[in-house]
């Protein structure tokens, strides 16, 4: 029986890859508010990917058109002609849909 186990080759030595011991700080460097804004794309490119293997987006980057905007949690008392006149001060509202 051997006194100890025998020490890594040289060749393991010499790499380039990270031991399983060593620390490793993806953030150093880096302020609080950079490391929340990266994590904040993560997590969004994270839940495009989830909505496009559900179905819910064809492709996780895509975007809608520049001249299309979402508008949500809106007050129950809201109508089309409300949104009709709040928008138009912007151009021509081309087409709305309530989801009542």
């Amino acid at each position: 029986m051997p006194d100890k186990s025998p020490g890594p080759p040289e060749e393991m030595l010499r790499s380039t890859r990270i031991a399983a011991d060593e620390d490793v700080n993806g953030f150093e460097g880096m302020t609080e508010a950079e490391v929340a804004e990266m994590m904040a794309e993560k997590e969004a490119k994270a839940q495009a990917t989830i909505l496009e293997m559900i179905g819910d987006l064809p492709e996780a980057d895509c975007a809608p058109p520049e001249n299309v905007l979402f508008v949500c949690k809106l007050n129950p008392v809201t109508t089309d002609d409300d949104l009709e006149i709040i928008f138009s001060r912007f151009g021509k509202v081309k087409g709305y849909f309530l989801n009542a």
